[in-house]
């Protein structure tokens, strides 16, 4: 009996949400067929990129543990050199999934990341259909929107082909703040503007390339139902709440945002920005490809698929036809139902959004060269057509009901759902892999530009003795065609290298130790080092180990800095460049004041204590800079000397800066913790106090009864 009082109870309780229970029950079990390529709990997929992110969630895990909050650094990155991959790239979807895997399924990341992708599929599945329903006041056709958008071609492509994890968790944040956002316009109501700014924060922390354009695209949309409510419904109140709620997301989110702004310029992938025009990535989005029916690669291959296994993006004809549909019965048939015809500026709206998405994702002329360089930031136009996602699906709502007016039940809910996702079935691609949970467990890296997009690279302003030199050109762009070129550290011959002049009353020794590889030689050969262009000196090259001392005070030099460079005599059997691994390219012979106590050394006298790097260094006459291991970001760091706090500076370390202190001789204590920008931090933090302040306000007047 008291076990069918509970049932009772329960029941009871949740019969008026049994519809959306329900609904909730069909998305997830949509989304786990959609996952199928990703099935084992074993075996990863078979690319690069869903490693690496699983390596990112591993160590967001670490960093969680070590009592990040928000999570910035990853611990055990860059040999533990403290690397912000957090601060700079994305922390949501990260933060979710290492708590996922903390609790959940402690044995497994790649579990963990895998349910954090369905929670994306459910979230926006769901408000998606919210969404849609409030649109057509159709509950079949909005169930068809939410599935139409879970199973968009570009979806599925950036879970199984690119694995562009924080892409696709931004895409199902994304029609949560679409949801927010309108209802926000439309009610005006507080709790709308706080879900709103909430909704804004999380996309904007998962990834910032679709917060940019969502920004744009929700901008293009508010204009287009502007314009057509300008003289009947509009009233200018309406747009402060979404506007107060967007910057109330962006305040929330500044500790975030406002590092990316001010510093991107001197990360690595900042070179992306600005330099790499998306009109030119255009070959991998023909006209042909977009609105094929079928998965297809933009040009044939000789294993049938595209550079990137299985990146086909398309649009999908559900969406097309959608679009169609709509523009048949405004344009042509003039005949939409009256229960459509307040939310015709929406429909007008979504139109225009899908059409200006598709002609940038497709590009057939160079818009983008007059536009901001900041935009530039898409790389790739295929990523534009996540806002034909969005429109696309809301469109199919509308279709739907367009097309069966009052008709529709049950038979055509059955009916679309097996349309849509057998449509989506060419852009799930049959897995081909080897790499194991296990193995990545053991070395949970992010490996390629991963580990590289954000280190902190400024041009060398003081040439310091000890400090190993970069071999990295200042403008090179991290990818995989450098990755053996960063971690392998090999000597790039025929390249000139400028570093700034030493002071004159020092006499450098340059030593450069490493190894070459010695049977690719093609008979005899020597290395030479030339300054400025000038050949100076010469080295044989007849054993595997290279250990070259330079003097370097009467090298020829011209003006306040010098190029470096180093020219192969001789050739090679395969007469491709000859490798010659760098152990060590430093100077020596410096000044005190110019003279580091290096990295390897300092290393050994550190440790990291939750979120801080304690340090125990001595400091000699003989070098009175000490490079510490982490990596250099200004003012985003909190070093206290001996309990004082004190100025850092950058000291190059191979192809990036760690973070140097001058300090007189004796033993000092060292305390460095990473807290990002401290004054972006303190508006977040007072943002957050607001937001909740408001937030418990409004629960208060709820439970009070009082009209909020």
């Amino acid at each position: 009996m008291k076990i069918r009082k509970i049932y009772h109870t329960v029941t009871t309780f949740l019969q008026p949400y049994k519809t959306n229970l329900l609904i909730i029950f069909l998305y997830g079990v949509i989304a786990i067929g959609l996952m199928g390529p990703m099935a084992s709990s074993e075996i990863i997929f078979p690319h690069p990129d869903p490693q690496s992110h699983i390596g990112y969630v591993h160590q967001a895990r670490l960093a969680l543990e070590e009592g990040q909050f928000p999570l910035r650094v990853a611990p055990i990155e860059n040999h533990g050199l403290r690397y912000p991959g957090f601060q700079f790239y994305s922390q949501i979807p990260y933060l979710f999934g290492a708590l996922l895997y903390k609790f959940i399924t402690p044995s497994n990341p790649y579990d963990a990341y895998k349910l954090v992708i369905w929670t994306s599929f459910l979230v926006g599945g769901l408000y998606i259909y919210r969404l849609s329903l409030w649109l057509i006041d159709s509950r079949i056709g909005a169930i068809l929107s939410g599935v139409s958008y879970i199973s968009a071609p570009y979806f599925l492509n950036n879970i199984h082909a690119r694995g562009a994890f924080t892409e696709a968790i931004a895409q199902g944040i994304l029609p949560v703040v679409l949801y927010y956002t309108i209802q926000c316009y439309a009610t005006g109501k507080r709790r709308y503007l706080l879900m709103s700014s909430l909704s804004w924060f999380l996309l904007a922390t998962t990834h910032i390339i679709t917060f940019i354009y969502t920004t744009l695209a929700v901008g293009v949309l508010s204009f287009i139902v502007f314009f057509k409510t300008r003289k009947t419904e509009f009233k200018w109140s309406q747009l402060f709440p979404p506007l107060s709620a967007y910057g109330l997301g962006w305040l929330l989110a500044f500790y975030f945002l406002i590092p990316v702004v001010f510093m991107s310029g001197n990360l690595a992938v900042g070179q992306q920005v600005g330099g790499s025009n998306p009109f030119h990535s255009r070959w991998y989005t023909p006209l042909s490809t977009l609105i094929s029916p079928t998965s297809l690669p933009p040009a044939p291959s000789e294993t049938g698929f595209a550079p990137t296994y299985g990146l086909h993006p398309a649009v999908g004809w559900i969406f097309l036809a959608a679009w169609g549909v709509v523009i048949y019965y405004c344009y042509f048939f003039r005949r939409v139902p009256s229960k459509l015809q307040s939310t015709q500026p929406y429909l007008i709206g979504l139109l225009w959004v899908f059409l200006i998405a598709l002609f940038a994702t497709w590009s057939p002329i160079d818009f983008w060269k007059v536009l901001p360089r900041q935009l530039w930031v898409t790389q790739f136009t295929f990523r534009i057509l996540t806002h034909v996602m969005w429109s696309g699906a809301l469109l199919t709502g509308y279709a739907a009901v367009l097309i069966f007016r009052q008709r529709l039940d049950r038979r055509h809910l059955v009916i679309g759902i097996l349309i849509i996702v057998i449509a989506s079935r060419p852009w799930l691609p049959i897995p081909r892999s080897t790499a194991t949970v296990t193995d990545l467990i053991k070395e949970p890296l992010f490996r390629y530009s991963g580990a590289l997009d954000y280190l902190y690279r400024t041009p060398i302003t003081t040439l310091y003795g000890g400090a190993e030199l970069p071999l990295l050109p200042q403008d090179w762009l991290p990818g995989y065609a450098t990755w053996d070129v960063f971690v392998n550290h090999p000597l790039l011959l025929d390249a000139e290298f400028r570093y700034p002049l030493w002071q004159d009353n020092e006499k450098p020794i340059l030593h450069l130790q490493g190894e070459v590889d010695i049977n690719n030689i093609k008979g005899t050969a020597s290395l030479e080092i030339q300054s400025d262009g000038r050949p100076f000196d010469t080295v044989p090259l007849t054993s595997r180990t290279l250990n070259w001392a330079i003097p370097f005070d009467k090298a020829p030099v011209f003006g306040k800095d010098f190029g470096l460079k180093f020219v192969l005599k001789g050739s090679t059997n395969d007469d491709q460049m000859l490798k010659i691994r760098v152990n060590r390219l430093s100077f020596e012979g410096m000044s005190p004041e110019h003279m580091v106590v290096p990295v390897f050394v300092t290393n050994s006298n550190c440790s990291q204590q939750g979120i801080s790097t304690f340090c125990e260094i001595t400091v000699n006459q003989d070098a009175q800079i000490i490079q510490l291991p982490i990596l250099y970001y200004p003012q985003m760091l909190r070093v206290l000397v001996d309990d004082q706090s004190v100025q850092y500076f950058p000291v190059n370390h191979r192809d990036y800066n760690l973070v140097g202190l001058n300090l007189k001789p004796g033993i000092h204590k060292i305390h460095v913790t990473f807290h990002g920008l401290a004054w972006t931090n303190w508006i977040s933090c007072l943002a957050w106090l607001y937001f909740t302040f408001i937030s418990i306000t409004l629960f208060v007047r709820n439970k009070l009864n009082i009209e909020a």
